[in-house]
């Protein structure tokens, strides 16, 4: 029997190197790591496997929340249909989802710089909240927030105004809003 590994990676940095969500440096050593260390291969493999059953979650309406740049590409990669909105602070961006589309995606820009972790608060009619994430975690040099909400979710709303409040820990970093057109109105 094997010794188990003497310094086992975290299992988001085998998350982020299968994504392709690492610097290549970063990546090279961890290479390296995996190919004198069969628990950790093992345990990159099993990522593996688990990142291939996400595109099928996906495409299952089973994926919502915030995700990384390397996630969704990964999706796109992987044939999942998305719908993307990009919106600047202060910007009212019209947005629908469409039969077919498995995931809606809204980049959220701001200045990011210095920031560790915002919060995201997103409003309907009447100020109904319509959900809330806190203690996103922010990537060094990241210039926007991803958030994926599954297509048939989105195609299931009522047509209306959605408003999105993006905030640090001392500071509203981007209010945004979406005019929704609900599936009736397509």
């Amino acid at each position: 029997m094997m010794p188990a590994c003497a310094s086992p990676i975290a299992d988001e940095r085998l998350i982020d190197y299968w994504v392709g969500d690492q610097p290549a440096d970063a990546a090279a050593a961890l290479e390296a790591h995996l190919f004198s260390c069969a628990d950790c291969s093992a345990r990159l493999e099993a990522v593996a496997s688990v990142a291939g059953g996400v595109a099928a979650l996906a495409r299952q309406g089973r994926i919502s929340g915030i995700i990384s740049r390397a996630m969704l590409n990964r999706l796109q990669r992987d044939g999942v249909r998305v719908r993307q909105f990009t919106l600047d602070p202060g910007e009212t961006v019209p947005c629908a989802a469409y039969p077919g589309d498995d995931v809606v995606v809204t980049a959220l820009n701001a200045d990011l710089s210095g920031v560790n972790a915002v919060s995201l608060r997103v409003t309907g009619r009447g100020d109904t909240l319509f959900g809330a994430i806190d203690d996103i975690a922010v990537s060094a040099g990241a210039t926007s927030v991803l958030w994926a909400t599954p297509g048939a979710f989105v195609r299931s709303m009522p047509s209306q105004q959605l408003r999105l409040t993006m905030r640090s820990a001392d500071a509203v970093l981007g209010e945004y809003v979406l005019e929704h057109t609900g599936h009736e109105e397509h």
